[in-house]
């Protein structure tokens, strides 16, 4: 898979939700992702817009509460939206009621009221990022067999992948489905996730999507064994700059013994990284063949497979962000 990013502006003014930040500026742009035959592992980089933004007025162990803004208005019934705090907190949304968010988590321990800034922004979908009539042009299945056919493999809240694909049977039946025939075009895709596009045909596709970008950072926890992280950032971010070594058990004597290890593709190749840290000062990221991986990029989709879990991680974007 390739990558390529361009700015659309600088800086993109829109209506915003909160009687504390009536406007919101925002960079924009849009990223293609060159999809090659077979899996293509791949992750939102640009996202959907900010709907309401402001200051967290009170919180409860499974709410949030911003009295300037009724989300019983400004949200719509059966979509999924994404909380985002400033320390890099996120929590799927769905549910709410006036000016009270439902929070799936205990987050209290990440918010002083009054003080606590949040952004909210809708749940991207499988029609919001390949379009509701396949407008990125996968590959669809025409006769119910899945031959030839491109799909998509998004993780559930099983941690299992489920397979969605485009039906177009060339006499009026269309739509986005899942393997169990259930419709999927409004299955949602969460931005820390990676997913996969599997390519059934030779010939590359350029999937584009455009959005915001985001300018802060986004934690999520890891589960033992492996995890589907999309780097939420377009450009600029590298092992080096990640961050994740932080959050990460790194390798002490070669052996690999408890070490979180990375899966990253680069120019075709799949690159395995670690972090070393021998307690002697001799500190770094290096790949399986004890190269400096200190600026291997991180854009897309990557693996972590983490000896233990779960456990939290947070993931930064460039330093050259915040001036955006």
């Amino acid at each position: 898979m390739k990558l390529t990013y361009s700015l659309l502006a600088a800086a993109f003014a829109c209506g915003l939700a909160s009687a504390q930040t009536t406007a919101y500026t925002t960079p924009v742009g849009y990223v293609t992702q060159t999809l090659g035959q077979n899996y293509n592992l791949i992750g939102l980089t640009v996202h959907q817009p900010t709907i309401a933004a402001g200051v967290i007025d009170a919180e409860s162990t499974s709410s949030v509460t911003d009295n300037e803004v009724n989300f019983g208005t400004l949200l719509t019934a059966g979509a999924s939206y994404v909380l985002e705090l400033g320390d890099g907190t996120i929590q799927e949304i769905t549910a709410w009621s006036g000016s009270v968010l439902t929070t799936p988590e205990d987050i209290t321990a990440n918010i002083t009221p009054g003080t606590t800034t949040y952004k909210l922004r809708k749940a991207s979908t499988i029609s919001d990022v390949f379009g509701a009539t396949n407008s990125a042009g996968l590959s669809p299945d025409t006769d119910g067999s899945l031959t030839g056919t491109d799909t998509v493999l998004v993780l559930n809240a099983a941690g299992n992948f489920e397979t969605i694909y485009y039906f177009n049977d060339g006499a009026g039946t269309t739509g986005w489905f899942d393997d169990q025939g259930g419709e999927a075009a409004n299955r949602r895709i969460i931005y820390a996730d990676g997913f996969y596009v599997k390519r059934a045909s030779a010939t590359p596709l350029n999937l584009v999507i455009s959005g915001e970008i985001k300018t802060t950072k986004t934690g999520g926890a890891l589960v033992s064994g492996f995890n589907y992280v999309g780097s939420v950032a377009p450009v600029g971010l590298t092992l080096g700059t990640s961050g994740l070594e932080a959050y990460l058990a790194p390798d002490s004597d070669g052996s690999f013994t408890g070490t979180d290890l990375l899966y990253i593709l680069q120019g075709g190749t799949l690159y395995t990284a670690y972090y070393f840290n021998d307690g002697a000062g001799t500190t770094g990221w290096f790949d399986d063949q004890g190269g400096d991986a200190t600026n291997l990029k991180l854009e897309g989709g990557f693996l972590i497979k983490a000896a233990s879990g779960p456990k939290p991680y947070v993931l930064n974007v460039p330093a050259t962000y915040g001036s955006l």
